[in-house]
């Protein structure tokens, strides 16, 4: 960690220390000892040559050589076009108070300015930040309440930061199509997003468990804008990268944000999300000899759409064959591994009219087919049933927050399908078994499957191979999802729990090693052993001895014959199978996600979702929160509930 990373450590304790009728005093002093005498680090109102101002605000940065002079009343009325920084603070933060300080920053921003000169390579944009000494409510909380306060906003008006200094930031991340998130996205220079043809990216509300070092972001966040606001005393302010050593590099993604064709940032649609969407196959453009010059692909975009190139071709000397091209068209961004056109006012059909356009006027051929994608059902169900949604689309969320090696991933995903085939086979099985039953009950009480001959009892149909096939795959798809698939899955990721399987005394001891290091799971398994070795041990029986499996018996009631349900071990067939199976998901869902827990990195850990808060479109059980400030981390417990309502 740099010198100067330190002392912006030291500065964040004073402020932390100090009694909370001082902290505006105390995160101003500590500002201005890290910025150039070219800023003051006062406080005041601010007016623009429309006659508009704002109230006091408790932190201004401007610049010193346009320093007001203060009122009648004694107060500092500043320029909005030399205002650079405002900063609320607040004692402890709670959403009310996130929506004041949001309202009292969006009056700064609203005020007018002076335009920058087409020549000066500078921002007037007055960035908006809120400091708290801590929160009443948890930092996704914040940020929930941020993105809805940001879809009813101007994107010119936005909060730029929220930080809670002892705790972490929220800010915004920037993210281009085909790519990672990037850095951090500092408020757009007047114009930068005007149609017809904005730029293409993404805006993601991100959660950073930056700890102690919170400070040091905001510090590096404020230094970054200044260099932009007035570049030409950028030379004299400390190199915010240095502030930044030693910060956690992690960040939770939220939702985000996208320009439309009017460069308004708005909601990213839901079907725009990963998982949500498929993508279009590229199109390969090639010169007469069948050289490939460039891939090129549309993408959907909120009104209209974008197109994505890879290859040496440049995509702003194809643009120019478009439907009624404007120059601001041509405005590509170029990428390490790809170009991407402006957001365009062009639909999946004007892209083919495009390319159509492209071949006809020029020596380029198009090949429309390079391949095929296999698009397959999965499931007859979607996500809004608890099981998929859980114990698939959940689960490897947490997995790609946890294993960010694809190597790692992706050997993750070859044992996760393996466990999630058992699983789902003794899913089937049961479904089955249980429709059997009911089946064959309902037609014997009915007389369809079953009649009287004087005092003997006729039955039309045999349901005992049927439901002794259905368990036999039950059990040993069951056993085999425990016992091997699971068990494998947490050794992959750091937890031994074979012994989970073995006799008592090697059970006994592995527990005891256990509890010395992790009690809750020491616990949690205990609890679970006493189902999984019924399972097994049945298992066992079926493969090892000579076991046969009960008869379904009938009984006359009122003169209509009664199918009987058989009974394994004292209990009936359907009431084992469903708990059985009903211990297996829960088991399934519980462990995979205690041992992603554990593999997430450093400052961030996963929280438990009421079940009366869950999305019903997709009510998942777990998310990744941080593991200070964030809600409150989930606790592996052995539970007696039935996974529906768990």
């Amino acid at each position: 960690m740099s010198d100067i990373a330190e002392q912006v450590l030291r500065a964040a304790d004073a402020i932390m220390s100090a009694a909370p009728e001082n902290l505006v005093v105390s995160v101003r002093d500590a500002l201005r000892s890290f910025l150039s005498s070219d800023f003051v680090v006062g406080s005041g109102s601010i007016h623009d040559a429309f006659g508009k101002s704002t109230p006091i605000y408790p932190i201004v940065i401007y610049r010193a050589s346009n320093e007001p002079s203060p009122r009648a009343d004694g107060q500092i009325a500043i320029s909005a076009d030399h205002a650079a920084v405002v900063i609320e603070i607040c004692n402890e933060l709670n959403v009310d108070r996130l929506r004041d300080a949001y309202a009292r920053v969006s009056q700064a921003k609203q005020l007018g300015k002076t335009p920058v000169p087409v020549d000066e390579a500078r921002t007037n944009i007055t960035l908006g930040v809120v400091v708290a000494a801590k929160s009443a409510v948890s930092l996704d909380s914040l940020a929930d309440e941020l993105y809805q306060l940001n879809i009813a906003t101007s994107h010119k008006h936005w909060l730029d930061m929220l930080v809670v200094v002892p705790i972490g930031v929220i800010n915004y991340a920037i993210q281009f199509p085909g790519e990672v998130l990037a850095g951090d996205f500092m408020p757009p220079a007047d114009g930068a997003l005007d149609p017809p043809a904005p730029p293409a990216f993404y805006v993601t509300i991100v959660m950073r468990p930056t700890g102690c070092s919170s400070f040091n972001k905001l510090v590096a966040f404020v230094l970054g804008h200044l260099q932009i606001f007035a570049p030409d005393v950028a030379a004299k302010q400390l190199n915010w990268n240095l502030i930044l050593e030693g910060q956690p590099l992690g960040a939770l993604t939220t939702l985000g944000f996208q320009p439309n064709l009017s460069g308004e940032l708005v909601a990213v649609p839901p079907d725009a999300y990963s998982g949500k969407f498929i993508p279009n196959k590229p199109v390969l453009l090639e010169d007469t000899k069948g050289t490939i010059l460039a891939a090129v692909q549309f993408m959907k975009w909120q009104s209209g759409g974008i197109i994505i190139a890879a290859g040496k071709l440049p995509l702003e000397g194809l643009l120019v064959f478009l439907p009624n091209a404007r120059r601001e068209y041509l405005r590509v961004m170029k990428r390490p591994t790809h170009q991407i056109s402006p957001v365009l006012p062009i639909s999946h059909l004007q892209f083919s009219q495009w390319l159509a356009n492209v071949q006809q006027r020029s020596n380029i051929r198009v090949r429309k087919d390079p391949g095929s994608i296999i698009m397959q059902k999965f499931l007859d169900e979607g996500t809004t049933v608890p099981f998929v949604a859980r114990c698939t689309l959940g689960l490897l969320r947490l997995r790609e927050g946890a294993l960010a090696d694809a190597s790692k991933r992706g050997e993750f995903d070859r044992r996760f399908q393996s466990a999630l085939s058992s699983i789902m086979t003794a899913r089937e099985a049961n479904k089955k078994l249980l429709e059997i039953w009911e089946d064959h009950r309902d037609r014997v009480s009915s007389g369809d499957a079953a009649h009287l001959e004087g005092v003997d009892i006729r039955i039309l149909e045999n349901v005992n191979k049927r439901l002794s096939d259905e368990f036999e795959a039950f059990l040993n798809a069951s056993a085999r999802a425990t016992k091997t698939g699971i068990q494998g899955l947490a050794a992959f990721l750091g937890f031994d729990i074979g012994y989970l399987f073995k006799r008592k005394s090697a059970f006994d001891a592995g527990i005891d090693r256990l509890r010395k290091i992790d009690g809750a799971l020491a616990d949690y398994l205990l609890q679970t052993r006493n189902w999984t070795e019924r399972l097994i041990l049945l298992r066992n029986n079926l493969e090892h001895d000579i076991w046969e499996f009960p008869r379904v018996n009938y009984s006359v009631e009122s003169g209509r014959v009664r199918a009987i349900e058989p009974k394994i071990s004292g209990e009936d067939l359907t009431v084992l199978v469903t708990f059985l199976f009903d211990r297996t998901i829960c088991f399934f869902e519980e462990v995979i996600a205690y041992a992603l827990q554990h593999n997430l990195p450093c400052g961030t850990t996963i929280t438990e979702i009421a079940l009366a808060e869950r999305i019903k479109e997709v009510p998942e059980r777990f998310r990744i929160t941080l593991a200070q400030g964030g809600e409150p981390p989930w606790r592996i417990t052995y539970h007696q509930s039935k996974f529906d309502d768990t």
